[in-house]
């Protein structure tokens, strides 16, 4: 047996007479004399002898030196090529353990440099069975419950908190499990809430959940939030007086009518960069939607609809005919109306105190649902700039008035001192703010290059949200589509299965975290197995993803009936027995 560095690619190659399933792990060991050394390798590739020395002449990045010559015409088959992850330090002496995840390769080449270990001083450890123990050292149970490693069923993968911000890509074609990846993610921001309700600290997580199919509140198959929702007895610490939106004069279901509100935005709550996220305007006409902005910023819209209508600035009759066939959608939405009672206050009330919303976008328009997106997104993102710069709750009013709509402000402002006030003399920061996750499905429609041409909340976010505490979650079934500046921001990227080889090319050159072609060649065929890449993690993992009905049965609605109890026994009022 060889085991050897290999610089060049950031690997350790194995010489073995052994076969190891791909995208395994293999524990390896060595010892200097103070300390062990245990390692776990993640496996990439996987060859036969005679393919590996043709590879590596062909590459000519590896002399074959006399010594690797004699051992090949050994006993060994094999070349086995892997990625460390985690390199665990134990002190002979007194059995000190330090486990090193980041940058675990570096870690390695420092410590033979130094004379610590030396070349081929590793060894394949004769106990196996306890690679979870140590994988675990990655995936702390501090985050949201994903699924398990494939190859490793023991070891539940979870995503770190402190990476929800950083915003996350959920690729897949039609069928391979999107929906119900987001459902497990949906339970695991219930139950993280539910902790910090039974703990009295940390922060809360809000989402804004786009259902385009209406299968999130009452399941893809058979349990959904509705059956969390009844496990907890309608909590309204978890879910507050309600949490599905749908659109105005649509009809909720019937067994989640009480706690279901309808969607009603204002034309006055709308600003001109909100409309641009909609559609294509030219410079232009974006000139002639921003004067009538400026001369009456609450009517704009409706005279903006006007035939005839001509705002000062000298714009041209065809430019205002151009906006009016852009917009004229406006005029037969429900959803968007002119001066009636709008909904976004309590929306965004309920986000900046911790709660999640299923929004059933399966009877509107594209365009409906892309301002509604657009237009909450904005609104969130200036309140939290405004908090970020304000020092006391004068100056925070303030730059609200200024920012905000004027409906939408004078609407808003009661809740102000409530939500966004830590003491009477000190604000809270955004980041003590809940985290709010905006999801974006049928991403390709609303994050093309051609869309953030001007302003664009959504690209604004993804470079900056981190630090207010915002994410978005964009679920697509392509890459190539989207926008780079959208791409290069999700620093977290879950891959379920792919169907066009252009899709899975640009996938290979987009992911990082050392994923290949063929990798996700790998998934075809298969449903509910993701690779999942982040800066959270050295290298990409394969994971299992599980359907949402057995997870909740299994295992989440034993720990909604124990949080209901526990609430109960620290003397919170008790819970309702029907519906609120």
């Amino acid at each position: 047996m060889i085991i050897r560095i290999n610089p060049l690619e950031s690997t350790i190659e194995i010489f073995y007479e052994k076969y190891i399933h791909l995208h395994g792990f293999i524990k390896l060991e060595s010892e200097s004399d103070k300390k062990k050394y245990f390692i776990i390798i993640q496996i990439l590739n996987e060859q036969t002898i005679s393919d590996y020395v043709l590879t590596r002449q062909k590459l000519k990045n590896v002399r074959i030196t006399e010594y690797i010559t004699a051992e090949l015409e050994s006993e060994l088959q094999y070349v086995i090529q892997g990625r460390p992850i985690i390199c665990t330090e134990v002190e002979k002496n007194n059995d000190k353990k330090t486990d090193h995840v980041v940058n675990v390769f570096f870690f390695i080449e420092d410590i033979m440099e130094k004379g610590v270990l030396k070349p081929h001083s590793m060894e394949i450890s004769e106990i196996q069975d306890d690679k979870a123990d140590y994988l675990e050292t990655i995936f702390t149970p501090e985050g949201i419950f994903m699924g398990n490693l494939a190859s490793e069923s023991k070891v539940n993968v979870y995503f770190p908190y402190d990476y929800l911000m950083y915003h996350f890509f959920i690729a897949g074609a039609t069928g391979t499990g999107k929906s119900n990846l987001n459902q497990v993610f949906l339970d695991g921001f219930l139950q993280h809430n539910a902790k910090v309700i039974l703990n009295g600290k940390g922060t809360k997580i809000s989402m804004l959940a786009i259902d385009m199919h209406d299968e999130y509140a009452l399941g893809c198959n058979n349990y959904g939030l509705y059956d969390i929702c009844k496990t907890t007895q309608y909590s309204k610490e978890l879910f507050g007086k309600w949490f599905y939106l749908y659109p105005n004069k649509g009809m909720p279901p019937v067994e989640i009518k009480n706690m279901a509100e309808p969607c009603i935005i204002n034309y006055q709550d709308i600003k001109p960069e909100d409309l641009f996220a909609t559609g294509s305007f030219n410079d232009l006409q974006v000139g002639a939607i921003f004067s009538a902005y400026r001369m009456d910023p609450e009517n704009y819209i409706e005279n903006l609809l006007t035939d005839g209508y001509k705002p000062l600035g000298g714009h041209d009759d065809r430019t205002m005919a151009a906006i009016r066939r852009r917009m004229h959608w406006l005029e037969y939405s429900d959803m968007f109306r002119s001066n009636a009672s709008s909904k976004l206050p309590n929306i965004v009330k309920k986000l900046e105190k911790g709660g999640i919303i299923i929004f059933n976008c399966s009877m509107i328009s594209d365009l409906e649902q892309f301002l509604f997106n657009g237009v909450l997104a904005r609104t969130l993102f200036d309140i939290r700039k405004s908090l970020k710069s304000s020092t006391d709750l004068t100056t925070l009013e303030s730059k609200l008035a200024q920012t905000l709509p004027k409906s939408f402000y004078n609407n808003y402002k009661p809740n102000i001192q409530k939500i966004y006030s830590k003491s009477s003399t000190s604000l809270k920061e955004p980041t003590e703010m809940p985290v709010i996750i905006f999801t974006i499905e049928e991403a390709p429609s609303i994050l093309r290059p051609e869309m953030m041409k001007y302003s664009n909340v959504f690209k604004d976010i993804s470079r900056q949200g981190r630090k207010f505490n915002l994410g978005l979650e964009v679920i697509s079934q392509q890459y190539s589509p989207i926008d780079d500046t959208i791409l290069s921001n999700m620093n977290t990227v879950i891959n379920l299965p792919l169907r066009s080889d252009t899709e899975k090319t640009v996938a290979a050159k987009s992911l990082g975290g050392g994923i290949q072609y063929s990798d996700i060649e790998s998934l075809t065929g298969t449903r509910g197995i993701a690779l999942i890449s982040g800066i959270w993690l050295t290298n990409f993992q394969k994971l299992r993803i599980p359907l949402y009905d057995d997870y909740f049965m299994n295992t989440s609605k034993k720990f909604y009936e124990d949080f209901i109890k526990k609430r109960a026994s620290q003397g919170s009022n008790p819970p309702p027995t029907g519906l609120p």
